[in-house]
């Protein structure tokens, strides 16, 4: 069967590819997978504001999204489709979009959907097929529709075919794009680096930062205590040194008293 060419999308399209592009849903409001439950939504969320956090501060080539439309058009259909990843990076800013549009700017190299009950099939079976034509690198799904939470997904091989992407012997996803572990912590996805040191999470860096804070107040709360108690010596040498220059003024006063008296005139006359 002959493959058609549509400039959206880095891999030749079949004709099955085509008739599955142009009828699959939408990621709408309204869709009924689009609903989070608190669990996706706390991973998705912690995950992204993860790495928003870890490219702030570290050099990488990627710009972290969440939940943001992936926009592309489809020969043979007029209005352009759209998918929105929980999380995604970009090879391009995306700080006031309200979409990406994949076909002009390029799709994001990895993506990370957090599976629930209500969104297994969207996620496992069409957004990875939608995914794969797009030409996403790295694809990490997050199944909490499971009796035991678990990383899973499809990558891009080293021939460029869609694989599945097998976590190692910890449960890990090892992402060449993010430079980066995914790793699950109490059924919760986490970034980790290539050392073990996990991605701080919004609540965790804020208890970090707080805790920094009550580090240095106490710090400074002790530097002003110790300066306290060395002035307070200080002054206590001080006065110590005073009395002792007091009295030792009072002694040589005495002494000289005494001495003029003694050279003066002897015994004092009888009346």
């Amino acid at each position: 069967m002959s493959a058609l060419r549509s400039r959206p999308f880095p891999v030749a399209l079949t004709p099955e590819d085509l008739r599955f592009l142009r009828s699959v849903a939408d990621d709408t409001e309204d869709a009924p997978w689009m609903t989070m439950n608190d669990a996706q939504w706390r991973n998705a969320t912690a995950l992204y504001a993860s790495l928003s956090t870890y490219a702030q501060q570290h050099a990488v080539s990627w710009y972290p999204g969440g939940m943001l439309p992936l926009t592309y058009g489809v020969p043979g259909v007029a209005a352009r489709k759209q998918v929105a990843p929980d999380v995604f990076v970009a090879t391009v800013p995306l700080e006031g979009r309200s979409s990406l549009p994949v076909d002009e700017e390029g799709a994001p190299p990895f993506v990370l959907e957090v599976v629930s009950t209500s969104s297994v099939r969207r996620d496992l079976t069409e957004k990875t097929e939608i995914y794969r034509l797009l030409g996403v690198q790295e694809y990490a799904i997050v199944r909490l529709d499971v009796a035991a939470a678990r990383l899973e997904g499809y990558r891009q091989g080293t021939t460029g075919q869609w694989e599945s992407w097998e976590p190692d012997a910890q449960g890990r996803l090892w992402s060449a794009v993010l430079g980066l572990w995914l790793v699950l912590r109490a059924g919760e996805v986490r970034a980790m680096t290539a050392t073990g040191e996990l991605l701080r999470t919004l609540p965790e860096a804020e208890a970090e930062r707080l805790a920094e804070a009550e580090r240095r107040a106490q710090a400074e709360a002790e530097r002003l205590a110790e300066a306290e108690r060395r002035a307070q010596a200080e002054a206590e040498r001080q006065a110590e040194a005073q009395a002792r220059a007091e009295a030792e003024a009072e002694v040589a006063r005495l002494r000289a008293l005494l001495d003029r008296l003694t050279l003066g005139g002897g015994e004092t006359p009888a009346p």
